[in-house]
């Protein structure tokens, strides 16, 4: 695994981003390594002259009926404004493919305007996406597995103003469409057909969301320390296309305690609650694994889709610390636990536990963005994934 690790380091060098920071110079990243036999001052003076940089890394990762996806990832950060009064700003861009059964693109824009005054926030995807479903309630059994085959389109823009010190409010719109949908591989009924006898080869959901947010992270790729939350009401509606009239809520915290003043040690932790308000969501619009309308991964050690219901309640813990005394490598711990209600009721009764460990290895000392390689596993299921900065 540290081989693999290291292999894949190799093809990154750090993303987007404005070099004027202030940063320990004893700290080294992968942009020194590949910059050669220069001492570290004389690199850092070269990069200093610099505004932006560019990276990629192509990353394998598990595809639905066998197989493996390619996928290259590549992130721009970078400050809009002041970098005293302003928060770091990223994008990631990620096309994928499988040459067969999974690919698609997804772009994931975070945009602060300077002193903070707005924070834009988009999810934008667009793939073909076959993934498994065991039906609903909190402990589907293995046996009630089925394959949905779909492409979809995913819109999510918010635009949140600043009404406070770290307070944020604004409005926004989400759309989630699958099409083209075909269910295979169930033993007797597939589950689309149970949980909605009318369903048919599309599925959509549009609305406008209300959101109160609070942010004190100032880098959102890497947290050192600060505070998030956010509070996402969703209303979808016939009107603005629409399959059903229903709305939803979800609600996500995170804190981040830093144990070092000298060196990355650091406990994350996170929550979340995920719930259908009124009306019939759309099958697979409903609550469900690895599918949370917010920034960051959750659920590692589960596949996409594993536990799905009309509300989802969500926690995990992440010790991050510092191998390496020059910043270049680092590891962390996690554990995390979810449980999907009993349908239609607010009953958690059935809790999965997730787990795992990763390591680290810095890209940009300037942006904190690190090359992340965990491993998660849970009950019956495990797997790899990569992401440029911290899962969340």
């Amino acid at each position: 695994m540290p081989r693999l690790f290291l292999f894949l380091s190799l093809f990154v060098a750090p993303y987007f981003d404005v070099l004027s920071q202030q940063v320990d110079s004893t700290q080294v990243d992968l942009v020194d390594l590949v910059i050669g036999k220069k001492t570290l001052k004389a690199k850092n003076e070269i990069r200093s002259d610099r505004k932006i940089y560019f990276s990629f890394f192509p990353a394998p990762v598990s595809a639905p009926g066998g197989g493996r996806a390619v996928i290259t990832s590549i992130n721009a950060a970078f400050f809009v404004g002041d970098q005293t009064t302003t928060n770091l700003s990223n994008i990631y861009f990620i096309p994928f493919t499988d040459l067969g059964s999974r690919y698609g693109l997804y772009i994931r824009p975070n945009v602060w305007l300077p002193n903070n005054s707005w924070n834009f926030l988009g999810d934008y995807r667009i793939a073909h996406f076959p993934q498994y479903t065991w039906g609903l309630g909190g402990d589907s059994p293995e046996l009630t597995q089925s394959l949905i085959d779909t492409d979809f389109i995913r819109l999510y823009q918010n635009a949140l103003k600043k009404i406070g010190n770290n307070w944020f409010a604004g409005l926004g719109y989400s759309l989630d469409y699958h099409y083209n949908i075909e269910e295979s591989e169930y033993i007797s009924e597939g589950h689309l057909t149970k949980y909605d006898p009318l369903t048919t080869d599309h599925q959509a959901s549009s609305g406008f969301t209300m959101n109160l947010a609070f942010d004190s992270r100032v880098n959102t790729i890497n947290p050192p320390k600060g505070s998030y939350f956010i509070a996402t009401w969703r209303v979808n509606t016939k009107s603005l296309g629409s399959d059903q009239n229903y709305q939803t809520l979800f609600i996500d915290g995170r804190k981040y305690f830093p144990f070092s003043a000298s060196r990355v040690n650091v406990l994350a932790v996170r929550s979340y609650y995920w719930t259908l308000l009124t009306g019939v969501a759309p099958y697979l619009h409903l609550p469900s694994t690895n599918w949370a309308p917010t920034s960051g991964v959750a659920s590692r050690g589960f596949q996409s889709g594993r536990y799905r219901s009309n509300a989802m309640l969500y926690a995990e813990a992440e010790h991050r610390y510092q191998l390496s005394a020059n910043g270049l490598i680092g590891m962390v711990t996690f554990l995390n636990i979810s449980s999907a209600s009993e349908f239609e009721t607010q009953h958690f009764k059935a809790w999965q536990a997730g787990a795992g460990f990763g390591l680290r290895t810095k890209l940009n000392k300037y942006s904190k963005a690190n090359l992340a390689l965990d491993f998660g596993f849970s009950k019956n299921y495990w797997s790899v994934w990569l992401n440029v900065g911290e899962m969340f």
